[in-house]
């Protein structure tokens, strides 16, 4: 796998102002992804992992706007352009956005156009950032539907989304994501709607066509057993921030996060439970992060508290030893120097 950092997120956060205060959705979030690396990143529902997709590819909804920090793209053999800097609907995101980073959203009914043809909205894409003959453009989306593995690609072409199952409806969303061959591909719970059979089957289109055309994979997902088959490394998001990051290795066999730990437990485990057993899920819900107080985000469910420290500090994310990040006062006093 390559090292050569392609997308570089510092230090951002992405808030929004509501009548009730600012809503910090996603709070000092820092990352990279290298050429062909896949990287997962985890977390409940409301912890800021698909705000931060958006933010990379500037299409926060408002009134939310990147407040602080950069997100550098670096295409192969040219400068960094930070994307925060450039204007949200002007020419230069609009030839990255789809060009070089595309993304898979999470319901793709919702999507894709309930009015335009499937190829249609393919050809589209090409058009914009590939080619400008039309003959050639419905060649390769047609060409793209074989290759994600739709059925008679040629009829298909001139069908509408609703006329396709679910599951042909994501593999076009992948084929409109991927017809461009970006260098980045954000894909967003790109199963979550999916049986466990077309779940697989997606799973292994990704990667397939990852080594096909070398891209690199940010993968957007609360399942913990589709991230430990695909991801290199993982970052766990709370309440806005990464609380845990290491490779998929070090994440699953030496959890050191109280949320991390707990994720890992709550998975249903073959052989283990009998009828009537209870999950092990983690209590309460991850609250609001609207005028958060100085605090751990995860205190108030975490049964490892440490009292007068956790409820009145922020912990900062410090670095473990054999790049393994981990945001708890378990493992360091450090407190977080630009909470605000």
């Amino acid at each position: 796998m390559s090292t050569n950092k392609i997308l570089s997120v510092n230090n951002l956060s992405t808030h929004f102002a509501l009548p009730d205060g600012t809503l910090k959705a996603v709070d000092g979030v820092s990352f990279d992804v290298n050429e062909r690396q896949t990287v997962g990143i985890i977390g409940e529902s409301g912890c800021g992992k698909s705000v931060t997709a958006q933010s990379i590819m500037r299409i926060v909804p408002k009134p939310g706007q990147i407040s602080s920090g950069s997100i550098e793209f670096t295409k192969s053999g040219q400068n960094p352009t930070d994307l925060v800097g450039l204007e949200k609907d002007g020419k230069t995101i609009r030839s990255i956005r789809g060009g070089e980073i595309s993304m898979i959203f999470q319901e793709p009914l919702t999507s894709l156009s309930p009015v335009h043809t499937v190829g249609d909205q393919i050809t589209e894409m090409l058009l914009l950032h590939s080619t400008n003959d039309q003959a050639e453009a419905k060649d390769i989306a047609i060409d793209m539907l074989d290759r994600v593995g739709i059925s008679n690609p040629q009829l298909r072409f001139d069908e509408l989304p609703h006329q396709l199952s679910g599951g042909m409806r994501q593999r076009a969303m992948i084929a409109m994501a991927l017809s461009c061959k970006p260098s980045i591909l954000i894909a967003d719970e790109p199963t979550t709607a999916l049986d466990v059979t077309v779940q697989a089957q997606i799973i292994e289109l990704l990667q397939n066509l990852q080594d096909e055309l070398g891209m690199a994979i940010m993968y957007i997902t609360h399942d913990l057993g589709v991230i430990c088959e695909i991801a290199d490394i993982v970052h766990v998001m709370y309440l806005g921030k990464i609380v845990e990051s290491a490779s998929t290795k070090e994440i699953f066999h030496n959890p050191l996060h109280p949320y991390t730990r707990r994720l890992l437990a709550s998975i249903p485990k073959l052989g283990t439970s009998g009828r009537g057993t209870k999950l092990d899920a983690i209590r309460g819900n991850v609250p609001v992060p609207l005028n958060l107080p100085a605090q751990c985000g995860f205190q108030s469910r975490c049964n490892e508290i440490i009292d007068g420290v956790c409820n009145l500090k922020v912990p900062s994310l410090v670095d473990m030893g054999n790049e393994h990040y981990v945001r708890c006062f378990l493992h360091s006093e450090e407190e977080e120097k630009t909470y605000a």
